[in-house]
């Protein structure tokens, strides 16, 4: 007892560093290591949905509209989404993402934004995760 005694400071110290280095791995908002990996698609552009492609796919379809202006597509049924790009990360929107059995597709006027959110989500782990080629209207 003694020898606890005359360390407990230093015990005290790395209980402290262990937890908090626990609580950091079992968090849900880290992102994955492997950037090479998740973009991967983007580079090979695999990630591009043609009208064609969207059809053939199976699952339930989930269109996360990200755009200004909402957007009516029969091809996805009642499954559309508006979210604010800047909320994508909030935990109801990754929870429906994350949730989606089949394709999340992302769309806005801006591929620029949908770029990015599609970066964001996939180096997070989201998988099925695309992009349409061109605008909804022009489909």
């Amino acid at each position: 007892m003694k020898f606890l005694k005359q360390y407990r400071i230093i015990l005290a110290v790395f209980l402290l560093v262990l937890i908090l280095v626990l609580i950091r791995t079992i968090s849900p908002g880290n992102f994955k290591y492997d950037a090479v990996k998740w973009a991967e698609p983007s580079a090979t552009g695999s990630n591009i949905l043609n009208e064609a492609l969207l059809d053939a796919m199976t699952g339930k379809k989930l269109l996360v509209d990200l755009g200004r202006e909402p957007v009516s597509d029969s091809r996805f049924g009642n499954i559309t989404v508006r979210v604010d790009p800047g909320s994508i990360l909030d935990k109801p929107n990754l929870k429906l993402i994350r949730k989606n059995r089949g394709p999340v597709v992302l769309y806005s006027e801006d591929i620029s934004e949908v770029a990015r959110i599609w970066m964001i989500l996939s180096e997070m782990g989201v998988k099925d995760l695309y992009i349409p080629s061109g605008s909804a209207d022009e489909k």
